[in-house]
């Protein structure tokens, strides 16, 4: 399997290192609390608790012996799914640096000093704390402290109001109902029609809290396999504690991903199993800190999920020169998930206005990850929203990476029954309940794979940019059940006959069914029955000039389409018409072999064309004249001669522009 080499960000300079260049220890800074920092601290009563982030030099560990009896020590640790995983589709399919816990001693330091504890990170061998301005400053002095930064915070204003719905009823369905729009933009149907429904595929989701005993639920409920509230520390997900509105969002991402009600709505992955984490508090604003979604991504990585979901961005202290995916702690604890195999989907964010001086703009982290897929929105047109967060990331990367509906997005409500709801929340959980398809059917894909899988499927691949990422994927496409193999252009001249073998590569037991799309005179396709047929084609006047044709290969409700370029001339060497010409002469090259050299001369010998680059055609072998010079002026009419040079033969052809 295709192994994808990620970037492992690690901000310090190794002194000590084992295992494939991982860090044992580290140097700690030579200042540990930046300026930005230390101005926060400063601004803060002195008998007020600040939350912060504390990195380790090291885990207690200094010698390969030591490293070698911690791994040996942490193997129970690890669910056998979580261990396959990492054999399949991992960079480091063993276990490593990163899944040794924090060093216990350094955390009981903290604790004396007057710290309190919130969780600790092994990924990033770091604790999240809160503790005052002073015992923060005496944190700083120990040797073993690395850095100090501020812990991040999301603030998530209500979703975005204006619901733009589908004009007049979208074509019935027995059972999409009006979900259809939303999973057929990104062609799930055809997928869910093979009978695929993210079976065996782990999707964690992380969220503020959800009402699994919504009818939505019901296929759903039994394939929980695990929850936990990294707000409160306990394992309940379904209760409204903090707030009555806790269950809201988490409710209505969750069924967009995975619910199932006939006639309603039906999500992507509704066969999938979930592991749900509730790391987000809801008032009248959410708020979340990226220290519970940190934890809750190892947690996550130790049961054996291979993808996560999560609908929130930290933009609270993070400028847009911290958008360049190596300073969120969150951000870089995503990319090491990836690492792990998993494949991590998030929000790109509503922060986009009409100007960056108006608003923050841009994609927030963890969406700024070198291998987080961060998922813009549009509308059930294909069209952006307004509220989409855009790229570059500071670091000059694209994004978002694709995007999905945002708007409109049939989902449960918490209270009972279901709404439109509209945000790149929304177009969040149906990437990622199209990633967990991908991922029945291709059980072996990592996080690489299905990241190449998806952008290449998508309708702006040749053209991304920083609103639309790579665009609209499309889930048939890029789950490549079956496609017709590659035929190469074809260059004929008339007389000539062929007969070329048309073949379909497929992992399915089903046979397409093969045809040829609107075949030119002389042309037919036999299909044979077993996923192949036979072209044959024999030449004639009436096929002159250039052309396409178009194979179809069709399984039940998908089908792929293969075009092949065909151009005709009148003989198998070098030909040029119209002769003569009043705008422009397309050369044909016929079966004259690879062009090399072209110029046009005037009667008098003197050159006066010859960037065929610029005019060149190669699949279909043919190079236009505009009537032009080199400076591009258009020349007088009269006689010109045309020079071309192959590989195979230099032939001399006089036109005449009228």
């Amino acid at each position: 399997m295709r192994k994808y080499l990620f970037a492992i960000i690690i901000t310090l300079t190794a002194s000590l290192t084992f295992a494939g260049q991982i860090p044992l220890q580290v140097p700690a800074k030579a200042i540990k609390i930046s300026d930005r920092f230390r101005e926060v601290i400063n601004n803060t009563p002195v008998d007020q608790p600040i939350k912060a982030w504390v990195f380790f030099t090291d885990k207690g560990i200094f010698d390969e012996t030591g490293y070698k009896t911690a791994l040996a020590g942490i193997q129970n640790r690890f669910a056998p799914k979580a261990i396959q995983r990492r054999s399949d589709r991992s960079v480091s399919p063993g276990l490593d640096f990163y899944d040794i816990p924090v060093f216990e001693p350094y955390l009981d330091s903290l604790r004396s000093l007057g710290a309190k504890v919130l969780t600790a990170s092994r990924w990033l061998n770091a604790a999240s704390i809160e503790a005052e301005s002073s015992v923060l400053n005496a944190i700083a002095d120990k040797p073993f402290v690395a850095e100090l930064k501020p812990v991040g915070r999301f603030v998530r204003q209500p979703e975005p109001t204006t619901v733009l719905k589908p004009s007049g009823v979208p074509i019935p369905d027995s059972l999409y109902g009006v979900s259809l729009t939303q999973v057929n933009q990104i062609k799930v149907p055809v997928l869910q029609k093979f009978g695929y429904s993210g079976k065996g595929v782990l999707i964690a989701f992380f969220d503020t809290g959800f009402k699994l005993d919504h009818p939505v639920f019901d296929t759903l409920r039994p394939h929980v396999l695990a929850t936990y509230d990294f707000i409160n520390g306990d394992s309940t997900v379904t209760d409204s504690t903090p707030n009555v509105d806790q269950l809201d969002h988490g409710t209505l991402v969750l069924s967009a991903c995975g619910g199932f009600t006939s006639g309603t709505l039906i999500g992507p992955s509704y066969g999938a199993d979930y592991i749900l984490a509730k790391t987000e508090i809801r008032d009248t604003e959410i708020v979340a800190e990226e220290f519970n979604w940190v934890a809750a991504s190892e947690w996550a990585d130790s049961i054996g999920a291979d993808i996560i979901s999560s609908s929130l961005g930290y933009n609270d202290w993070y400028t847009y020169e911290d958008i360049n995916g190596q300073t969120a702690p969150i951000t870089i604890a995503a990319d090491i998930a990836a690492t792990r195999g998993i494949a991590v989907f998030n929000a790109a964010g509503n922060e986009r206005c009409n100007s960056p001086a108006n608003c923050f703009y841009y994609v927030t982290p963890p969406a700024d990850g070198f291998h987080v897929m961060a998922v813009g929105a549009v509308d059930y047109l294909g069209n952006i929203l307004a509220f989409s967060s855009a790229g570059p990331t500071y670091d000059g990367r694209i994004k978002p990476d694709i995007v999905a509906m945002g708007s409109g997005v049939v989902s449960a409500h918490y209270t009972g029954g279901y709404t439109y709801a509209s945000g790149t929340s929304l177009s969040t959980p149906l990437a990622a309940g199209a990633a967990g398809l991908l991922l029945e059917v291709h059980p072996g894909w990592g996080p690489a794979e299905l990241d190449t899988a998806m952008k290449s499927s998508a309708d702006r691949y040749e053209n991304p940019d920083n609103l639309y990422g790579w665009g609209l994927f499309n889930t048939f496409k890029a789950a490549d059940l079956f496609h017709l193999d590659p035929i190469a252009p074809l260059r004929l001249a008339v007389g000539d006959s062929v007969n070329i073998h048309v073949t379909v590569s497929k992992i399915i037991d089903s046979i397409p069914i093969l045809t040829l799309v609107d075949p030119p005179v002389g042309a037919s396709l036999t299909d044979s029955g077993n996923g192949a047929g036979l072209f044959t084609f024999h030449v004639s006047s009436a096929n002159l000039g250039a052309t396409s044709l178009t194979f179809v290969a069709t399984v039940g409700p998908a089908a792929d389409t293969l075009i092949v370029p065909l151009t005709v001339t009148g003989e198998s060497g070098i030909v040029a018409g119209p002769n003569p010409f009043s705008d422009s002469v397309v050369i044909f090259l016929g079966k004259s072999g690879e062009l090399k050299k072209i110029s046009i001369h005037a009667a008098d010998g003197g050159k006066v064309w010859e960037n065929f680059s610029d005019n060149y055609n190669s699949t279909r072998g043919t190079v236009v004249w505009r009537g032009v010079n080199d400076e591009g002026k258009e020349v007088a009419p009269g006689v010109y001669f045309l020079v071309i040079q192959t590989d195979r033969e230099l032939k001399k052809i006089k036109v005449f522009k009228k």
